[in-house]
């Protein structure tokens, strides 16, 4: 069988190229059992005549489609062109899983996975093979030509993450996706969060299928990755991009341990506050861990309490980055703007915890309501979810679909552009103007521009 993997990753900030681990993961199963794969990547421009001649001369037998949410409606425009005579159709991943009314509503789409691919990709691939029925394969809602739904239930979650192979990598260019992120290779060891904030997927992904659903590969198995993969390219740094590295203290000591006897290669990590102490950090520094990068995304403890489910106080976030600074490690905080139901004052609190920790390196998005989240179903009960964008222009994490009379779009956006500038103003002026330009409106066409200097750009406002 041959599969198409087509991948759109269109307006990203930043413009560094993606490494998607779940077609990797996917690609790698069907491969190791004899079928095909190949990837169509839409990086930038959504160049559909160009997928279309790829079609025809490939002629696949599956087209999978990953998407998340802000991706969605440009996998919609890819499928609305498809030709009638299109192979079989399925998108998977984030949207997928969390709004699977999407089958009904979207033209030239079959079917759907709810939650992991894996095992249903390979099964779907070796029915079409076989000619064998796919009705029931569990994870998969197919759509039938006079338009019936076939729902079929999820299978439990992989608990043994060992069992996979590797993700298949020769699949992307992968040296590029390095090289645009100052060759930084990314790895993935876990899957799932321990934690359940309400603006994030995680809370809701987890309930859609039974099992265990924060699980690591072994040590052995992650020494093993990193082992292959630094051996097959050019590599200079490596970032750990599991949703949060330290929610295992044993796991990081045991791979802590492991890591620094064969490797020497800086590392980046994501970790939650709570799990961050001075022991941790030494152990981690002693590894070679470079940078951290923190959630705060609010500085409002009550709003961040209550309404994004993330139960710590200031003083512990405070706590977490100087147990890093301590140890030597550079930080990173995450934040957002333009929640549901804040207020442009509640977003100062933000504002100065991050001046009072004083960050090596900052980033802002702006909220985006996740379908299937709690936080996304709060704003269809504020009644306050205006226009969905679809546009060419339309920068996801940049701008807001929310329309809150308390807190308008034109304050939202001056607070994204600004919210950098403020943090560092009373530290390091240089820093703070540099990043009042990187935010500003025309800030991604100069990053663009200052491509040859980017590096000593990125060492002077990111810490690193």
């Amino acid at each position: 069988m041959k599969i198409l993997f087509v991948y759109t990753d269109i307006n990203v900030r930043g413009g560094a190229r993606s490494y998607q681990f779940g077609i990797g993961s996917i690609s790698a199963v069907l491969k190791q059992h004899g079928h095909e794969t190949r990837l169509h990547y839409m990086f930038s421009d959504l160049k559909i005549n160009d997928l279309l001649r790829e079609i025809d001369e490939y002629k696949p037998d599956l087209l999978l489609f990953p998407a998340v949410s802000p991706q969605y409606p440009h996998v919609y425009k890819v499928l609305e062109a498809l030709p009638a005579s299109r192979p079989f159709t399925v998108l998977g991943a984030h949207h997928a899983t969390l709004h699977p009314e999407c089958l009904m509503d979207t033209p030239n789409l079959d079917a759907i996975c709810i939650g992991e691919g894996e095992y249903p990709m390979l099964e779907l691939a070796d029915a079409f093979e076989k000619g064998a029925p796919i009705d029931n394969i569990q994870n998969l809602w197919i759509k039938k030509p006079d338009g019936t739904v076939i729902k079929n239930p999820t299978r439990p979650f992989i608990q043994d993450l060992n069992e996979l192979p590797f993700p298949d990598r020769e699949l992307f260019d992968m040296q590029a996706a390095i090289d645009s992120d100052f060759k930084t290779a990314l790895f993935m060891f876990s899957r799932g969060c321990p934690y359940n904030c309400t603006f994030c997927s995680n809370h809701a992904l987890r309930t859609k299928q039974e099992g265990k659903y924060v699980r690591f590969r072994s040590v052995e198995k992650c020494i093993e990755e990193i082992r292959d993969v630094t051996g097959k390219y050019d590599v200079r740094a490596l970032y750990f991009n599991d949703d949060c590295f330290t929610a295992s203290k044993q796991f990081v000591t045991e791979f802590c341990t492991a890591y620094k006897k064969e490797f020497n290669y800086p590392f980046d990590i994501n970790a939650r506050p709570e799990t961050l102490n001075d022991d941790i950090c030494t152990i981690l520094k002693d590894a070679g861990c470079r940078r951290i990068s923190i959630g705060i995304e609010s500085g409002d403890e009550t709003f961040r309490r209550e309404v994004l489910n993330r139960k710590m106080d200031n003083d512990a976030i405070v706590r977490a980055f100087d147990s890093c600074r301590r140890a030597g490690i550079k930080t990173k905080s995450f934040n957002i703007v333009g929640f549901p139901r804040e207020t442009p004052e509640m977003h100062q609190e933000t504002v100065r915890l991050n001046a009072r920790i004083n960050p090596d390196s900052v980033i802002i998005g702006i909220f985006e309501p996740y379908p299937g989240t709690k936080l996304a179903q709060m704003c269809l009960d504020d009644g306050i979810l205006g226009s969905v964008h679809t546009s060419g222009a339309f920068i996801g994490r940049t701008d807001t679909v929310l329309d809150m009379p308390q807190f308008p779009r034109d304050k939202i956006i001056k607070c994204f552009r600004t919210f950098a500038y403020n943090v560092y103003k009373g530290h390091s002026l240089k820093k703070a103007l540099l990043l009042r330009i990187y935010y500003s409106r025309h800030g991604q066409f100069l990053a663009r521009c200052l491509g040859p200097v980017k590096d000593k750009i990125r060492t002077m406002v990111m810490g690193v």
